[in-house]
């Protein structure tokens, strides 16, 4: 087994094992089919975490607001430990649950997972609070500062305490569609499973707060709940079949591990597909129209690896052409030898 797990570590194309922004590294296992995977592993991990982990996510939120202070950056930050996960954010930098490639497609997947079709659009943590809603991206930079329908979202509503809502923004309709909901009326439901959030969610957003759903002076942006499925093969292919719940196209699908809290960071217990991945991830059929979809270089799996690979490090190439020329303009002009040596010896 060991000999196993070892010949499977080079499949990663990024520093960060089952990273959705690169390409899928089940494609490299399209040969070998083994019984267990690293993200199994970290399944369990993460699941045993969570008995040990709290923090008081309302006086996190107070200590933020009242401080008044925010991001100013929009650089990207990893969470490598296991019980980092439920840890204490540094405001709200990393605070967005995040995916992996669904890599390890468990045996009771269908009995033990939700799926989220998601629209094109900015990952968003949207906060509600003091009079004022902010969006903030992943890395806790604030995008946008707005009044909302949602507690603490306006001045009307300041007296309502707090709201965080884990959100996709899509630019093109001015809309926040909501995938997860972390606090509520100065409720945190963070500690609770995924079932209840997203029902919790359907009733607070439906029932609570439908003007939500509506522009208005107070209400600039519309916040649309996005709706989940059951994970048998039946459900996804009918999901894929019908017409999006959303105006904007389907960028891909989360997958939600029915026992998971909310977290922080990339966590094995949230899947990540495009959609014409199914049939060979899931072995679900997919509509004709999803599989045209699939990128047009794409002619087999060795083929796609390898322009991943070369994709990849043309990225990495550029990137290092483009700092040792931001480094170059900001050198400060010499008029000696010996000053230019100084120099390039301290950089």
């Amino acid at each position: 087994m060991d000999d196993i797990l070892s010949s499977l570590s080079g499949v990663s194309v990024t520093e960060h094992e089952n990273n959705p922004h690169a390409e899928h590294p089940y494609f490299a296992l399209y040969k070998a089919k083994p019984t267990k995977s690293s993200q199994h592993e970290r399944r369990k991990e993460v699941l045993q975490a969570r008995k040990e982990a709290r923090y008081d996510i309302l006086a996190h939120l107070r200590s933020i607001e009242e401080s008044g202070e925010t991001e100013t950056s929009d650089d990207n930050m990893e969470c490598e430990e296991v019980r980092a996960r439920y840890k204490r954010p540094k405001k709200y930098r990393n605070f967005v649950m995040l995916s992996e490639w669904l890599v390890d497609v468990p045996e009771d997947f269908a009995e033990t997972y939700f799926a989220v079709p998601c629209p094109v659009g900015k990952r968003s943590l949207v906060v509600a609070a003091r009079g004022w809603t902010r969006a903030y991206s992943k890395s806790g930079f604030m995008r946008n500062q707005f009044p909302s329908m949602l507690p603490g979202g306006n001045r009307h509503t300041c007296s309502k305490g707090y709201a965080l809502l884990d959100c996709i923004w899509s630019q093109e309709n001015k809309t926040f569609y909501v995938l997860d909901l972390v606090v509520w009326f100065n409720q945190s439901v963070m500690e609770s499973d995924t079932f209840f959030r997203f029902e919790w969610l359907k009733s607070r957003l439906l029932e609570g707060a439908p003007e939500t759903q509506h522009v208005s002076k107070l209400n600039p942006y519309k916040f649309e709940r996005i709706p989940y499925f059951d994970c048998s093969p039946n459900t996804l292919t009918k999901m894929l079949s019908e017409p999006l719940p959303f105006s904007v196209p389907l960028d891909g699908v989360l997958f939600y591990h029915r026992d998971t809290h909310y977290t922080h960071g990339a966590t094995p217990l949230v899947g990540w597909l495009k959609s014409y991945m199914f049939p060979e991830i899931l072995q679900v059929p997919v509509p004709e129209s999803v599989l045209l979809e699939m990128p047009a270089k794409y002619v087999n799996l060795p083929t796609h690896i390898e322009d991943a690979k070369v994709m990849q490090k043309n990225k990495n190439e550029k990137m290092e052409v483009s700092s040792s020329s931001k480094k170059k303009k900001t050198k400060k002009p010499s008029t000696s030898n010996e000053e230019s040596e100084m120099e390039a010896s301290a950089t």
